[in-house]
């Protein structure tokens, strides 16, 4: 029995997994030996180890043994091998069609619901409580603004050159860093206290526990409420203090700042006060001492003029120096009489000449007595220069007891002067304003700032969390 030859065109496609199911069963099966013995190709020989095991198909599975044994046909065999050109990979497609199994959905584990609970119970809950607290039971609050300084007036007069000898430099903190301090003491709050019972005025809302005072607060507690509800700030560079004041009410909020300013000018008072009393108290006490000092040296001026029987040293040596000049007159008198007389006299012996010589020797013993007057003491009495040495000892100290006596009196006067007016005071730049709307609390910021903070604490125990499950 002849078996009819297929065309020999179809059998050199074998191959493609398409060819092959399109071919009758037979065919494929004649041909596969043929397909066999074929030289893979270059390409062929380098496909990957998924293509070369690439499933078979079904028809070529369910062959059945007989025919796979049968004999190629020489046509088959001798069919020429696929050109090296040809795709090397054709079973590629049978392979792509396998079924794909689809991915389940990612299941939460107990430890991501642990840590979104967490996140609940940590950030939305806390945030969402403290929001509705902000919006639904926080009271509205008023605030005031003032602005002031503390001027000093200058004075300068025709005494205060001579009082610049008796003023002695001193140095103190500016008024303004004293105010500052004294706005945010407890004595300025109980003087507030005492004139516009801030109990009452931060105790409105009761309902309100976190922003009011609260009935028991002790003064503790009521010190650190008013330095958040009054806030004052200090300007270095000018010296200007700004104070804002938040109350429940505006009206309450002007008051409490009314207030303030009224005590900083009293203490302002005070403290001008204070130091015209140093100032007067110094004065006073300077010019006692330059007039005891003075009433001193007078005195010993007094004794030492009744000591040497004379009122003025410096007249008595111009009277000595008058009565030398006197009498060096006389000598130059006489000598020139004795050279007149030289050429008439008969000899040495010549009375007129004996009479000349006299005179000039008595001159001359009266010009030695009075210089060893001045230069030597004669008997229990002074030398005149010892004597106008201390004389002129004694004035300069009096001179200079006169100068710093004239200089307490300068500065007397003009703490007088001082006293008679009011050299500080405070001068308010800005008056305390009247709010008509209500900016605090700033309840948006605040839950924005209550989310970030309850995030940042939850975010960090989370790390801290999962750092602890990674180590251990």
């Amino acid at each position: 029995m002849t078996i009819s030859q297929p065309p020999a065109a179809p059998v050199q496609k074998v191959g493609t997994g398409a060819e092959a199911k399109a071919a009758p069963a037979a065919t494929e099966t004649k041909a596969a030996p043929a397909a066999a013995k074929t030289t893979p190709t270059a390409a062929e020989a380098k496909t990957p180890a998924s293509v070369a095991k690439a499933a078979p198909t079904p028809a070529e599975a369910k062959a059945p043994p007989a025919v796979a044994k049968t004999t190629p046909s020489p046509a088959v065999a001798k069919a020429p091998p696929a050109p090296a050109s040809a795709p090397a990979t054709k079973a590629a497609p049978a392979a792509s069609a396998a079924p794909l199994t689809p991915l389940e959905p990612p299941k939460l584990r107990l430890r991501h619901r642990l840590m979104l609970l967490s996140f609940v119970l940590v950030v939305l809950l806390p945030g969402i409580v403290g929001m509705s607290y902000l919006f639904l039971r926080a009271a509205d609050q008023y605030h005031s603004r003032a602005a002031f300084s503390v001027r000093s007036e200058s004075f300068s007069g025709a005494l205060t050159t001579l009082a610049a000898f008796t003023q002695i430099g001193q140095t103190s903190a500016p008024e303004s860093a004293v105010l500052y301090d004294y706005i945010r003491s407890q004595e300025l709050m109980q003087q507030v206290d005492a004139r516009l019972d801030l109990r009452h005025i931060f105790n409105l809302h009761p309902r309100d526990v976190v922003f009011s005072l609260g009935d028991e607060a002790t003064t503790e507690d009521m010190l650190d409420y008013w330095q958040r509800m009054v806030r004052v700030t200090l300007d270095s560079n000018t010296n200007i203090l700004n104070i804002e004041v938040h109350a429940f009410r505006p009206e309450d909020a002007v008051a409490i700042s009314q207030a303030v300013i009224d005590n900083s000018a009293d203490l302002v008072n005070q403290l001008s006060a204070i130091a015209r009393d140093d100032t007067m108290r110094a004065a006073s006490e300077d010019l006692t001492e330059a007039q005891d000092r003075m009433r001193d040296l007078s005195g010993q001026i007094r004794a030492f003029r009744d000591q040497n029987s004379i009122i003025d040293p410096a007249q008595g040596v111009q009277g000595q120096m008058g009565v030398l000049g006197a009498l060096q007159g006389q000598l130059a008198s006489a000598l020139i009489e004795k050279e007149t007389l030289l050429p008439q006299a008969s000899g040495q012996n010549d009375p007129r000449l004996t009479v000349v010589d006299r005179k000039i020797a008595a001159i001359r013993n009266q010009i030695a007595e009075e210089r060893a007057r001045v230069r030597e003491p004669d008997g229990d009495e002074q030398s005149m220069s010892t004597v106008i040495g201390q004389y002129e000892g004694l004035l300069v100290d009096l001179e200079f007891a006169r100068t710093a006596y004239t200089a307490a009196m300068a500065a007397m006067e003009q703490a007088r002067a001082e006293a008679r007016r009011q050299s500080r005071y405070v001068a308010v730049h800005i008056n305390p304003t009247l709010a008509q709307e209500s900016l605090y609390p700033r309840r948006w910021i605040l839950s924005g700032l209550l989310f970030l903070g309850l995030f940042a604490g939850w975010a960090v125990m989370a790390l801290a969390y999962y750092n602890m499950r990674d180590r251990g």
